[in-house]
């Protein structure tokens, strides 16, 4: 992996790297255990914890049959939470511009949290489970001592989170991100309807850096006219790109973890050094492992 050295080294910044082949374990990473701003790959663990939290039983000695537990997921899913304009938030996302007030199936809170990051809809989904201590609580329980929601995301000057300290950060680290998704790929985390239902939002999102310098694009993929498959969540602020996500094809998966953080250039823009660095990243990785 000499060559994912080189492209950390000439990164003007930090990086926290881990890439790691699921079928043979060979893997590389970089400063896997230091904390970054989180951005919005904070919503891939706490699509895992609402998941986890919906489905407990699943995972250890069922007390009922597979189907029941599947139905009592899928209901809970489908009921409607209302979306208090307390919680509109700026930044990604389509709710913020939508008339209100207004309802959706979590199943579609939790849809817009990954495939548009919409920020709006993951306060809805923090309010709704009880706010951050649940989320730590399990982030915690599964060993992602660097994970850490510190609250709401992006609300407009003049309206702040009550419960969020000052001074605190929502945080993430690669080696956290990467353990996520190995367990779940392996089916560990979450029952298998769950497992499926989380992989399936995550191969929806719109906008990923892992296909930059790809020979496929999401429409070959949406189409199936490529059997590589990319199942991940991006975030960006202006310090930080990040992608975290698992490349699969055929009978092969890759996860593919890139946090960054750095001041050279705080502007948005497709040629970002971080947003190379995740590209070139994630090309390495494909043609090493899957092409």
């Amino acid at each position: 992996m000499t060559e994912l050295h080189k492209l950390i080294d000439s990164f003007p910044g930090q990086v926290g790297l881990w890439v790691e082949n699921l079928n043979t374990g060979d893997k590389f990473s970089h400063q896997p255990e230091r904390p970054f701003y989180a951005a919005s790959t904070i919503k891939l663990p706490m699509l895992i914890a609402v998941l986890d939290f919906l489905s407990p039983p699943a995972k250890g000695a069922a007390t009922k049959e597979p189907e029941c537990l599947e139905s009592s997921l899928i209901a809970a899913l489908s009921r409607p939470i209302s979306i208090k304009p307390e919680l509109v938030a700026t930044g990604s996302g389509i709710l913020k511009d939508l008339s209100t007030p207004l309802s959706l199936p979590l199943i579609d809170l939790l849809t817009l949290m990954i495939v548009v990051s919409d920020n709006t809809a993951t306060n809805v989904i923090l309010d709704h489970f009880g706010h951050k201590e649940p989320f730590n609580a399990y982030y915690q329980n599964q060993g992602w001592n660097q994970t850490r929601s510190a609250g709401m995301l992006s609300l407009p000057t003049g309206r702040t989170d009550p419960r969020r300290i000052q001074g605190e950060i929502t945080s993430v680290s690669a080696g956290n991100l990467a353990n996520l998704l190995k367990r779940l790929w392996s089916g560990e985390l979450l029952s298998k309807e769950a497992t499926k239902i989380a992989l399936g939002i995550l191969s929806r999102q719109q906008q990923t850096g892992l296909l930059r310098y790809l020979p496929v694009d999401l429409d070959h993929i949406e189409d199936k006219e490529t059997d590589l498959r990319i199942f991940s969540k991006s975030g960006e602020i202006r310090r930080s790109r990040h992608e975290a996500g698992i490349l699969s094809k055929g009978d092969n998966a890759v996860t593919v973890v890139v946090l960054t953080e750095s001041e050279a250039d705080l502007r948005f823009h497709p040629d970002h050094p971080a947003v190379v660095l995740i590209g070139h990243t994630a090309e390495r990785v494909f043609h090493y492992w899957l092409s």
